[in-house]
């Protein structure tokens, strides 16, 4: 089966974004991080990687104009995925005009819920959409769970970087490590779980699942974190690898999804 290039972006990017905007939901109720330009900053680049991964998924129709029939009907996936993006990206929106105009903690604090659980909400629907019983290596469970995990690293990694740029204290810093931290964490036995059950651990795709997803997107990432976490003047460069290698990972990933399907089938005599 032909890896489907545009739905491998189109997943890694929003996904990093909808984390992105999750972070900055969760430091509304921690209050780390307490320049509003970071925020605001924050806000906008969710917005941007929602935006732009929605495009790549665009680019997978054979003619744009297919995105018209896909929302006038909802019982597709790309109708599911493409209305929690739509969600996502208005509740950034809301949110940077909530921080812009100083509203109520209260009426953030609600937004910021919602972007919280968005994160987790629209990661997981895009891996499930793929979920069928006629593809071995997709039928389980686990293959959204590792949508979910490998795409936290990259966000919270961003969120970091965030923190850096707009010079925040050092406090704030060690807890964008706890979080990438944990991001690696939950990104490590997530796709570790579909690795294991799916058989992509071993075999063929044995490299791609060992190296790329768990090595470079989840281990890196949590030593980013750590290191962080013990010195926040490692900051920048923490951020900018586990941004680099969270993305890395969470492509990988995808990339696994399409490749293990053609691998576990072939041991059964069929083709895809």
């Amino acid at each position: 089966m032909e890896i489907q290039w545009s739905l491998v972006l189109f997943t890694a990017i929003s996904g990093a974004g909808a984390w992105l905007f999750a972070f900055l939901g969760v430091n509304e109720f921690m209050q780390k991080a307490k320049n509003e330009k970071g925020l605001l900053v924050g806000c906008v680049l969710a917005a941007v990687l929602l935006a732009v991964g929605g495009i790549a998924s665009v680019t997978h129709l054979s003619h744009v104009d297919h995105v018209l029939w896909v929302l006038q009907h909802p019982a597709p996936g790309i109708f599911v995925e493409a209305l929690l993006i739509g969600v996502d990206a208005v509740l950034a929106v809301v949110f940077f005009l909530m921080v812009k105009r100083s509203s109520s903690a209260t009426a953030r604090k609600v937004v910021a819920v919602l972007a919280i659980v968005m994160g987790p909400i629209f990661t997981y629907s895009c891996g499930s959409s793929y979920m069928m019983a006629s593809q071995l290596a997709w039928n389980t469970v686990t293959l959204p769970l590792g949508y979910l995990g490998t795409a936290i690293p990259a966000g919270a990694a961003i969120w970091m970087l965030l923190g850096f740029y707009c010079k925040e204290s050092e406090e704030a810093h060690k807890t964008a490590g706890v979080e990438l931290a944990v991001a690696g964490v939950a990104s490590l036995v997530l796709s570790a779980a579909y690795g294991l059950v799916s058989g992509a651990a071993m075999g063929s795709q044995a490299v791609l699942f060992w190296l790329g997803v768990v090595a470079v997107g989840s281990v890196v990432p949590l030593v980013c974190g750590l290191l962080t976490m013990r010195n926040p003047k490692q900051a920048f460069t923490a951020g900018l690898v586990g941004m680099v290698c969270g993305f890395a990972g969470s492509v990988s990933y995808r990339v696994l999804m399409w490749t293990a399907s053609v691998a576990l089938m072939a041991l059964f005599g069929e083709t895809i």
